[in-house]
């Protein structure tokens, strides 16, 4: 079965002349752990519920681990103060201004620890898909740090891992703008515009 990782390895390979798959599927973890702890691309809302007398609950996020909680909502989308996550590998919440009731955490998430050399990380397939040249980046600069491989060459990581942190910038940049980049294309009329008129 195809994983969202096939096409990012078939374009890999030809950079990577003599490398095994299971030694780029085990940079490629670190490569994602990088990616998506900086650029905040990987968002999952999770509810959860405060019971009467508590004010911790349990996170149980789909799939991932989490890196952090980026906010919290009441069943009517107003924000809840003072919410930290006290056990990030258990997934315990503290609300102690959450009243009982159901809400919602935006977490940002990670990758799992990998299970096995030989498998792709689990992430989801979007993500890759918009951004999968600036994980090809990462992984062909992790690879070709590597000493006394046909593909060693510290010149070119320092380039790719160049590449690599842009990417990570840009999509830090697009996730922080909830990916709204060019996406309204109305300007505030001219002529309302009294700091440009006061001038005349």
């Amino acid at each position: 079965m195809a994983t969202p990782f096939d096409r990012l390895m078939e374009t890999v390979r030809p950079y990577l002349p003599g490398a095994i798959d299971t030694a780029m599927k085990q940079e490629l973890f670190a490569v994602c752990e990088e990616f998506f702890t900086d650029s905040n691309t990987w968002q999952e809302n999770v509810p959860f519920t405060i019971v009467q007398g508590s004010d911790t609950a349990e996170l149980m996020p789909y799939t991932g681990k989490i890196e952090r909680l980026n906010w919290v909502t009441d069943q009517n989308g107003f924000s809840v103060n003072r919410c930290t996550i006290t056990d990030i590998y258990n997934g315990i919440i503290r609300a102690p201004q959450a009243n009982p009731g159901t809400y919602n955490a935006q977490l940002i998430m990670n990758v799992n620890d990998p299970i096995s050399r030989d498998v792709f990380p689990i992430v989801p397939v979007g993500i890759v898909d918009r951004y999968w040249q600036t994980l090809m980046h990462g992984l062909i600069s992790h690879m070709m740090v590597m000493p006394n491989k046909p593909y060693t060459s510290v010149q070119m990581a320092a380039v790719y891992n160049s590449k690599f942190m842009g990417g990570i910038a840009r999509a830090r940049n697009e996730a922080n703008e909830m990916f709204t980049q060019n996406s309204q294309a109305w300007r505030f009329p001219q002529t309302f515009n009294r700091s440009k008129n006061s001038r005349r």
